[in-house]
């Protein structure tokens, strides 16, 4: 709101306004808070890079991890180059074979199971990449 006043235009305190844009700001929080708490991939993807970020540290500098997912009345194994967490309920791991065939495993959040593994580098002249994780 301004008022034009004899010394030029007055920006004039609007309470009401103030106290509504506070309001919808707490409301906004809220709902964000309460879709988190609803969403189990939201969940499963803190715990999930808490735990291989503290599994990438525990590395020695010619190690990696490779993921072995069981699955399919078999298990594959591949090296991990991202983890996508697609909200409601998928997860979506990016990676490549040992041979160097493009991998992508996608698992509903309700059946999730695999095994980080250390291994030796794929390419030992390079420096390891950690894995990383998209949110979407």
């Amino acid at each position: 709101m301004i008022d034009y006043g004899l010394t030029g235009p007055i920006k004039m305190i609007d309470p009401l306004r103030d106290l509504t844009d506070k309001m919808d700001r707490l409301n906004a929080k809220a709902i964000e808070e309460a879709r988190k708490d609803k969403n189990p991939v939201i969940k499963i993807r803190e715990s999930l890079e808490r735990h291989v970020r503290e599994f990438e540290s525990s590395l020695n500098e010619e190690q990696e991890v490779m993921v072995m997912a069981a699955s399919f009345g078999s298990s594959i194994t591949f090296y991990v180059d991202s983890i996508e967490f697609n909200e409601p309920s998928l997860i979506i791991f990016h990676g490549t074979t040992t041979d160097g065939g493009l991998t992508r495993l996608i698992q509903h959040c309700n059946q999730l199971n695999f095994l980080l593994q250390a291994v030796m580098k794929q390419h030992p002249d390079e420096e390891r990449t950690p894995i990383g994780f998209i949110h979407t």
